[in-house]
């Protein structure tokens, strides 16, 4: 697999929402930034390791059995999916913290935007893994729960548009988290 830089074209790589003539979106799950299997094929989760498509299966998060490609949770269920750094890489630890932090409140501005777009759609915003959540702080957090986040609980460059929508962190699908099934699987059934 070749390993693609940020400068280079996102053809096949971009936030799946579902159009306007779509159900509306009313879940959004946030990654940290796209693998390099998410970058070459346009498809969310799409590293053989990661676990996403089965935890949304076992969850019934989505109320469909046999749901596996992210076109189809945006086009006939309402879910969309982005990443907070739409640079790629299968080692979220290797980014360094500086662009973390240059690239927050653009990634804000992105959310700002879609939720606009939605006309008021959006009810809940999930990160699938803590890091990319704890690292919107400024100091970064250094803890955060699985679940659903308190409303006072937000990043001091939380746009407006986004109060009274819930947050939700969810554990990371990716083969590389540590984590037994049961603790895994429990905060995508809530």
């Amino acid at each position: 697999m070749t390993v693609p830089t940020a400068g280079q074209s996102m053809a096949a790589y971009k936030a799946k929402l579902p159009l306007t003539h779509q159900p509306p979106c009313h879940t959004l799950f946030v990654g940290h930034n796209p693998s390099l299997s998410t970058w070459e094929t346009g498809r969310f989760f799409a590293n053989p390791s990661n676990r996403f498509w089965v935890l949304i299966q076992e969850s019934g998060l989505h109320g469909v059995q046999q749901v596996e490609s992210d076109d189809e949770m945006a086009e006939g269920f309402g879910f969309g999916f982005c990443d907070v750094l739409e640079q790629p890489g299968n080692n979220a630890g290797a980014i360094p913290k500086h662009e973390m932090e240059a690239n927050i409140p653009v990634f804000l501005k992105r959310i700002e935007n879609y939720a606009t777009s939605m006309n008021g759609s959006l009810k809940r915003i999930c990160f699938v893994g803590k890091r990319q959540w704890k690292h919107l702080f400024t100091p970064i957090l250094s803890r955060c729960t699985h679940g659903q986040q308190d409303e006072g609980n937000r990043p001091a460059l939380w746009p407006e548009q986004l109060e009274g929508i819930e947050v939700w962190i969810l554990p990371s699908p990716s083969g590389r988290a540590v984590m037994n099934w049961e603790q895994r699987l429990a905060p995508y059934i809530d």
